[in-house]
């Protein structure tokens, strides 16, 4: 059965299950009947799938198909049902990335749109956690969540689904937009795809499909949160919580404008025209001719057009486009937004890894001396300003409008005035500072080892609040002190820090107003020149900066 993007636009999460379900004969499909099995094989609607233990009482099943590779003609279209397969699917070692920028090459596969699921022996009737991953929607891969540890320690099924990166992902170029179903957010029809496998599939494994959350990470938590106000997923998820991550949707045009910027050397190299500006306007044309060309790139050759780092710069690879269709023209205030329960968690010092390295600083002109101070400001002012924009500025934002609880946790573990500060690289309680805590997995330990007693009760602690979140929506419980809901007239959050040996756990405001944080920074003694050069070229246009760059007349980086 093919599916237009409008029948899946239009699909619910319910409706769409059971009308891919429907459209397939198991017998002719030699797919085996939806039961629960012992071990590591399990049945799905397309075939069944073989898994491994990986201890702890912990199965995984690695790149489980949920929809047919987008490639091709599938290219940019609604993801379709994969094809059914007779014998067992071999998901015992982990799937190629999807296709994204490795060093300025072209590394992984189209064959993306797959599912890892881990889940305790055993499981049945456990919560749900669809999780996606970050990189700037980019870059990324399913293996950033290792859900091992979460499954045993929570008590749910983890489910980490890839999903098309980059221009595969996002493009709101018009040729790929005509019509009044057409989106730009290839992605979230991805997403919404996953979340309906899940329900039709996920009982085999352990899980509860009337249990599920939407948990995401970075730009995968953005996604998640733009799902909350997208019609496309109501219904398909019953609570969200998003890791590091705040609000965002960019202008489609806009978007289009700064994408065929990006095409246009292709055009040009193709023999098309001349020069870039020659191309740029056939570029924004809806032509069918723009169309043909699009679809006989070579994958690899569009990968890599756009800046290949996550800069917190929506201009430099635009995404989660207001369409009027997946997401709503008007944006987030213009949102039906989904009234679900909400948790939001951030770190203190979240602007760390984003901070311009001491060798950037002097390169433009500063002093050893200068270009320290400003480096501590940039951290300083946009780890605040990045805080409140992935938690308090979200819950001002959806709370009134959702009627659901939205629960703010911040990060201080790590942050420079923590009881255990990471010293190292200034890395503070960085950008990501979560996902070591709930895996169990640290890939900077050499830097930050977040090792020792007071480390391990806070993770237990973010562990176990998740996990209760999970089960019902609200994550407080022993050992937290009493946690409340974000609301206006109580705007508060969970702070958590390591503390010696033990967690030191306290609830504390949590304002949305960025006033403060502009007001000291504008009488900040930092030298006038270096903190112009932070206000003017490392803080301006950041996903977080809409209320610095109002306050200091900050120029637009959008053509």
């Amino acid at each position: 059965m093919e599916l237009s993007r409008r029948s899946f636009l239009k699909a619910g999460g319910t409706l769409a299950a059971a009308g891919l379900c429907g459209a397939l004969d198991a017998d002719a499909a030699g797919a085996p009947p939806m039961q629960t099995s012992a071990g590591a094989a399990r049945p799905t609607a397309y075939g069944a799938v073989t898994g491994r233990g990986l201890g702890g009482g912990v199965n995984v099943w690695y790149g489980v198909p949920y929809a047919a590779p987008p490639s091709g003609g599938l290219r940019w279209q609604s993801p379709q049902p994969p094809a059914p397969w007779r014998a067992p699917l071999d998901c015992t070692a982990p799937a190629p990335m999807a296709l994204q920028p490795c060093g300025g090459a072209a590394a992984g596969s189209e064959d993306c749109l797959r599912l890892d699921i881990y889940a305790p022996a055993n499981a049945a009737g456990l919560p749900v956690a669809v999780y996606f991953h970050g990189g700037s929607n980019r870059t990324g891969t399913t293996l950033e969540m290792n859900g091992a540890r979460l499954a045993q320690k929570a008590g749910c099924v983890v489910v980490s689904a890839g999903y098309r990166l980059g221009l595969l992902g996002f493009n709101s170029l018009p040729a790929l937009c005509a019509g009044p179903d057409a989106t730009g957010n290839f992605a979230l029809l991805d997403a919404a795809r996953a979340f309906d496998w899940v329900e039709e599939n996920i009982t085999a494994f352990g899980g509860d499909p009337r249990n599920v959350t939407a948990l995401g990470f970075s730009a995968g938590g953005r996604d998640v949160l733009a799902m909350l106000a997208s019609p496309l997923f109501a219904g398909r998820f019953h609570k969200a919580a998003a890791l590091s991550a705040g609000l965002t949707m960019t202008d489609p045009a806009a978007a289009a404008r700064q994408t065929a910027r990006a095409f246009a050397p292709l055009a040009v190299e193709d023999g098309l025209f001349a020069a870039e500006s020659d191309a740029l306007p056939w570029l924004l044309t809806d032509g069918g001719d723009v169309r043909r060309w699009l679809y006989d790139l070579d994958p690899a050759r569009l990968c890599v057009l756009m800046p290949e780092g996550g800069d917190l710069r929506l201009n430099h690879f635009p995404q989660l486009f207001a369409d009027g269709v997946t997401l709503p023209a008007g944006g987030f205030a213009q949102a039906a937004n989904s009234g679900v329960p909400l948790l939001l968690v951030t770190g203190a010092t979240e602007f760390s890894l984003f901070n311009p390295m001491p060798d950037w600083y002097q390169g433009q002109g500063l002093s050893p001396a200068d270009a320290a101070a400003a480096r501590q400001t940039a951290c300083g002012y946009g780890s605040a300003l990045y805080r409140v924009f992935n938690g308090a500025a979200a819950a001002a934002a959806l709370a009134p409008r959702t009627g659901a609880p939205v629960w703010l946790c911040e990060l201080d573990c790590g942050a420079p005035g923590s009881r255990s500060p990471i010293t190292a690289l200034g890395l503070g309680s960085y950008h990501g500072i979560s996902l070591p805590l709930l895996t169990g997995e640290n890939s900077l330990a050499a830097v930050a080892p977040l090792d020792g007693a007071g480390w391990q009760a806070v993770s237990d602690a973010l562990t176990g609040a998740l996990a209760a979140f999970l089960r019902s929506g609200d994550p407080g419980g022993s050992p937290l002190p009493v946690w409340q809901p974000w609301t206006a007239g109580a705007p508060q959050a969970m702070a958590l820090d390591a503390d010696g040996d033990g967690l030191a756990a306290a609830v504390r405001p949590a304002p949305a107003d960025c006033g403060p944080i502009l007001d000291a920074l504008a009488a900040d003694p930092c030298p006038p020149a270096a903190k112009d050069l932070v206000i003017r070229r490392v803080l301006n246009g950041r996903i977080f900066s809409a209320p610095l760059d109002a306050r200091f007349g900050n120029e637009s980086l959008w053509v």
